[in-house]
This record gives structure tokens, sequence and C-alpha cells, in this order.
């Protein structure tokens, strides 16, 4: 029988590496306890941005640049080396990991 583990933790917001490093140190946890398949939430990478609902269209111009702006600089890149820290963990442990992006 497998088992899933489902990682209820907060992402390093807007931290693209630091969050990587963060879900693979949750890998090994899971992987310790019996773990074959392990799932992150929705936009765990770079984090979900709440605040895109509290911004006033056209009052927040300036401040809803900056964030998204962070949010692009911290966004995976599927062609870039992003997700090797994940995929060596997966190949590793050999299991499946479900990360959103």
């Amino acid at each position: 029988m497998s088992t899933i583990a489902i990682v209820q933790t907060a992402p390093v917001f807007l931290d693209k590496t630091a969050t990587i490093q963060l879900a693979v140190a949750k890998i090994e946890q899971a992987v310790e306890k019996g773990a074959s398949l392990i799932i992150f939430s929705e936009t765990f990478i770079p984090g979900y941005p709440t605040w895109v609902w509290r911004l006033k269209p056209g009052a927040d111009w300036d401040l809803s640049q900056q964030l998204h702006q962070r949010v692009l600089e911290n966004a995976v890149v599927m062609q870039s080396d992003d997700l090797l820290p994940l995929y060596a963990a997966a190949k590793k442990h050999a299991v499946t990991i479900v990360c959103g992006l």
C-alpha cells in the first residue's frame, strides 16, 4: 500500500530558491515516514499572491507592478535548472512529487 504525504506548510514567499530547499527538506521528512507520493499546495513556488485581490484597480498600479515583478522574478522557468533539486530528491528516494508552480 502506498503512503501519501500532503505537505501543509507555507513556502518562503517570493523566494524560489529557499522554497525549493524547503520542499526538499519536507520530502526528506515525508520519505522518513514512508511516503511514496508527496504533494505540495497550489502555487507552492513562489507562493500564492493573496494580495492581488486587495489591490485597487488604478489606484494601486505602481504597487501592483512591483509585486507582479517579484512574482515573475521568482517563478519557475521550466527550461532552466530551477527544479533540479526536486528532481534529484524524487530520483534519490524513488518517490513521486506533485508541486504547484
